[in-house]
């Protein structure tokens, strides 16, 4: 059911909003999570590093996408707090057709520009036949995966994050047991992890779509209205471009970045990937209190109450340092065990590397909370291309620093977190700044007081 973002306590409407979305993004990052484990305890460390080195490219093609997925759901946010139904509608049309037809060309780009690329980035051999295979079969998923995150993300700028979790968890689970049927039974290794999460998301992506089209009163549409509508499109990509943008900009420095890790051998690679994967764990609730608190800002300049959406950054600040200050004791002393689920127990390089760099993160995890935070608040108000240069601040700060600690330093594979670390306090200091001198205001697609009593459809 959607939600009225615009009444009650701004920390519990945040905080309670965020819980489903942290749920399901969980389930999502089991995706790949499960399929390093697998691989990790059935094919090796070697499979691990090759999973692990297509992670940057993969992201890359995907971001762009989720740029424009991004973009969409602002517009969502702000209609529906102003309450424009009928205008939603069309947004919602337009910004669908617009993204599946971003994905299926990326999806097609993306096939041809695997093998090179991984070569480009300096791969090692020993994994590049495995890395290929598993890129090529993720890129031709893109679109089922994108039916889904289209979905998802309008449900949620209306205030419904229960539903699309109901839906990811039914494929996780799915997930879960194709890869242990393709890789434990039938021995297909990186194909069959990659085959599974492909057939996982094209389910939840047509789940959803069936629960929308009937359930959803707000967001159905007839044969005849699924139109791509210019003046509509012009929004969402004035707000989804610099989204893109900055994922883009994001990916290209990790591309950057991975080309660094692999100078240390797949022993890195391999350690690097590992502690990723815990990282985007201890990180998930940290993104989806900053996710809740864009949807929840979007909803309330919609609808005039500006000072509405400041209290929800200054809850949301202080919920983030709260579970900084957690994570800065609790990740160091279990990073070791959750190491070990990945089937490296007996592998001490690789395990001593990635609790080095889990061990450092820990301790700065609290200026990605804040980054998160103002960044995400700066994009739900509509200053999305403030918060396109903010990532771009990150990423080119976080590149030159960690070739600079590599090469010339020479710190060895430490720098790759400390490079890491320092772009996350430029993107905090620059996103402050702009929270503290306003620049954010007046850029909403909507913005102006709405009458509470009016009507919302009956089966929103």
């Amino acid at each position: 059911m959607a939600r009225d973002f615009t009444t009650g306590s701004p920390m519990k409407t945040i905080f309670l909003f965020a819980i489903p979305m942290l749920i399901g993004n969980i389930f999502q990052q089991l995706y790949s999570t499960v399929d390093t484990i697998i691989v990790g305890n059935f094919e090796g460390a070697h499979a691990i590093a090759a999973v692990s080195a297509s992670t940057a490219i993969q992201f890359l093609l995907v971001s762009i996408a989720m740029g424009f997925t991004s973009g969409m759901s602002v517009v969502i946010s702000q209609v529906y707090g102003a309450r424009d139904y009928e205008r939603m509608k069309r947004v919602f049309s337009t910004g669908f057709i617009f993204v599946i037809i971003v994905a299926l060309v990326l999806a097609v780009v993306g096939n041809i520009i695997t093998e090179p690329v991984l070569a480009l980035l300096g791969t090692d051999p020993s994994i590049m036949p495995n890395s290929v295979i598993y890129l090529r079969i993720m890129f031709s998923g893109m679109p089922f995966q994108f039916v889904y995150n289209m979905y998802a993300s309008v449900l949620r700028a209306v205030g419904d994050s229960k539903t699309p979790l109901y839906f990811l968890i039914v494929a996780a689970v799915t997930n879960i047991i194709l890869d242990l049927v393709f890789v434990a039974t039938f021995g297909m290794g990186v194909a069959g992890v990659a085959l599974a999460t492909l057939i996982s998301q094209a389910l939840s992506g047509f789940l959803c779509h069936l629960y929308v089209g009937k359930k959803v009163q707000i967001f159905k549409l007839g044969k005849g209205e699924w139109k791509l509508e210019k003046e509509l499109l012009k929004p969402i990509i004035s707000y989804g471009l610099p989204a893109s943008i900055q994922q883009s900009v994001v990916s290209l420095g990790m591309l950057f970045v991975q080309t660094q890790i692999n100078f240390f051998g797949p022993n890195m690679t391999a350690a690097y990937g590992v502690s990723n994967r815990i990282q985007n764990f201890a990180t998930m609730p940290q993104m989806q209190l900053a996710m809740a608190l864009s949807m929840f800002a979007g909803q309330n300049i919609g609808a005039g109450e500006e000072q509405r959406a400041k209290d929800g950054i200054k809850a949301t600040m202080f919920m983030q340092l709260i579970y900084a200050g957690a994570m800065f004791f609790i990740l160091p002393a279990i990073a070791p065990a959750l190491i070990k689920l990945f089937g490296l127990a007996d592998d001490a390089a690789v395990m001593g590397l990635a609790t080095m760099g889990l061990s450092f993160m820990a301790r700065m995890v609290w200026m990605f909370g804040m980054f998160q935070a103002l960044n995400q608040f700066h994009r739900g108000v509509g200053d999305t291309k403030f918060s396109m240069f903010a990532s771009l601040c990150m990423v080119t700060v976080r590149v030159p620093i960690t070739i600079f600690m590599v090469h010339t330093l020479q710190l060895g594979e430490i720098s790759i977190w400390a490079g890491m670390c320092t772009g996350w306090g430029i993107a905090f200091a620059v996103n402050a700044i702009r929270f503290l001198t306003g620049g954010w205001r007046g850029k909403a697609y909507v913005q102006g007081r709405v009458d509470r009593k009016k009507e919302e459809p009956a089966e929103a």
